[in-house]
């Protein structure tokens, strides 16, 4: 019997736990009369993403159902305005966004802030044509969907599964090239192969109609295990993202309280250095950052060196429980739980042996001191035949020899 356990269709990153800067939703709505601006800086999933132990990995979400809802009041408007920094999420949860914005009655616009990546990208589609912008200095980024997949499949399950994924990037081809106008083919070689595009690249390829001046530049830069990305000083998960641009900056995870006496001058690729006061004056967004990241990795770690400690704790008291039964000392067994030095479940099994050989040997030594102060010793025991030592000895070999060959010894 095959069980399967989770399977999950995704056309964007792997969920990484971060705080939410303060403040910061992953998506708002500014209703302005006829018109209407709606700012989308979070993750697009169906549900919030929880851990092995059901507990919520914090992030930024636009959860599609809520999403979804606050669209329908914007359906009718003249004008509505996207802006878009999202690493994408859940592939059906993008298309149904891009479904509903194609819905719209009057204009649609779609601005790429800093980044379209994954399935927001196909959410940027969904602008009307002509009024599809990305900012200089953004990414765009399509490639192919993919599955998690934990549990045990056989052979027909997994076809089924690679199916499925055929068929997703089926749709999400059709939706490029109906919107861009390339080849069905081509769009196909570029979802295989990840594709990053600049904000040229994307006008080029036909994912935006032209290029947007937001009056200040595009600012991103990515944590040395790139799982996490910083754009326009939003954190955003790309766990698993594959051809990440080597030039997008890797920033420093500083510790908490602790700040760097002298940062590399981006401007100038590290050829320069200049000062943290300098830096201050010239990147007062990047000093905030580099603050609150190291704020956010402090909590980060403590959170998982707690996590793990309890996890350690359970699974001591867990492996002292399944050996409780066995040790009579019920005392010994909680002193290894709860005393003042805790004892491991192997440390409690080598404790209950001693104490089980002391008591042993002690009671040997009573035993001893009883026969002794008894002047059993001096007893002489009485012979129980009239043989000789030599005849008895015989005996009990012929005896012996009886038993074993199953013959009843003779009685004298």
């Amino acid at each position: 019997m095959t069980q399967t356990v989770m399977r999950n269709y995704r056309n964007g990153p792997m969920s990484v736990s971060f705080k939410m800067p303060q403040g910061m939703k992953p998506y708002n709505i500014i209703d302005n009369d006829d018109e209407a601006e709606v700012n989308m800086y979070g993750e697009v999933v169906s549900e919030i993403p929880t851990d092995w132990w059901g507990d919520r990995i914090e992030g930024m979400y636009i959860v599609l159902a809520d999403f979804l809802n606050d669209m329908e009041r914007l359906k009718s408007k003249s004008k509505v305005t996207f802006h878009i920094n999202s690493p994408g999420g859940e592939v059906f949860a993008g298309i149904s966004i891009y479904n509903r914005m194609r819905e719209f009655k009057g204009i649609v616009s779609t601005v790429v802030d800093g980044l379209a990546a994954s399935a927001a990208s196909i959410i940027a589609q969904g602008g009307t044509r002509g009024h599809r912008k990305v900012c200089n200095g953004s990414l765009t980024m399509i490639h192919g969907a993919s599955s998690f997949m934990f549990g045990r499949y056989n052979a027909n399950e997994l076809k089924d599964s690679i199916s499925q994924l055929n068929a997703i990037d089926k749709s999400i081809a059709d939706i490029y090239a109906a919107c861009t106008g390339l080849d069905r083919e081509k769009v196909k070689g570029m979802l295989t192969k990840t594709t990053w595009m600049s904000a040229q690249d994307a006008v080029d390829n036909g994912f935006a109609d032209g290029i947007a001046d937001m009056g200040k530049p595009v600012t991103m830069s990515i944590n040395k295990d790139r799982s996490i990305m910083i754009v326009n000083g939003i954190p955003m998960s790309v766990k698993g993202f594959m051809d990440i641009p080597d030039y997008i900056q890797v920033y420093e995870e500083v510790t908490a309280g602790k700040q760097p006496d002298v940062i590399e001058n981006i401007q100038t690729g590290g050829e320069k250095h200049m000062t943290l006061e300098e830096l201050m004056k010239q990147e007062p967004e990047l000093v905030d950052q580099i603050r609150n990241d190291a704020i956010q990795s402090a909590q980060t770690n403590t959170q998982q060196a707690v996590d793990m400690a309890v996890s350690n704790e359970l699974n001591r008291l867990k492996s002292i429980d399944e050996i409780a039964g066995k040790i009579a000392d019920k005392a010994l067994v909680k002193k290894a739980k709860y005393g003042e030095m805790k004892m491991s479940a192997a440390d409690l099994a080598l404790e209950a042996l001693k104490s089980q050989n002391d008591a042993g040997q002690t009671f040997l030594n009573n035993m001893k001191e009883d026969v002794r102060n008894s002047g059993s010793e001096e007893i002489v025991p009485a012979p129980n035949s009239n043989l000789s030592a030599e005849e008895q000895a015989q005996k009990d070999i012929m005896d012996g020899a009886a038993l074993i060959a199953g013959i009843a010894p003779e009685t004298r």
